[in-house]
């Protein structure tokens, strides 16, 4: 497949994700933006969760701060 093909596959979510102007980049936290839900489900507190995702994911605690704020964000469909 040809970028074209790709971008007319998800055209509908990638019109959505423009519109709330959600960077398709964030594709690349979807992974630590889990684990924090799963801690945070736990009960431990968000310093320590920070803390363990800046570790385990080699990013800054800013990093962090904004994927769990961009991710939480909500949308407009």
């Amino acid at each position: 497949m040809n970028v074209y093909e790709y971008l007319k596959t998800g055209e509908s979510i990638l019109k959505v994700l423009a519109a709330n102007k959600v960077d398709a980049r964030y594709v690349r936290y979807l992974e630590l933006f889990e684990e924090f839900k799963r801690l945070e489900a736990e009960g431990h507190k968000k310093e320590y969760i920070v803390y363990y995702l800046m570790q385990e994911y080699d990013v800054g605690r800013a990093t962090v701060y904004r994927v769990i704020s961009e991710m939480d964000r909500p949308m407009k469909v």
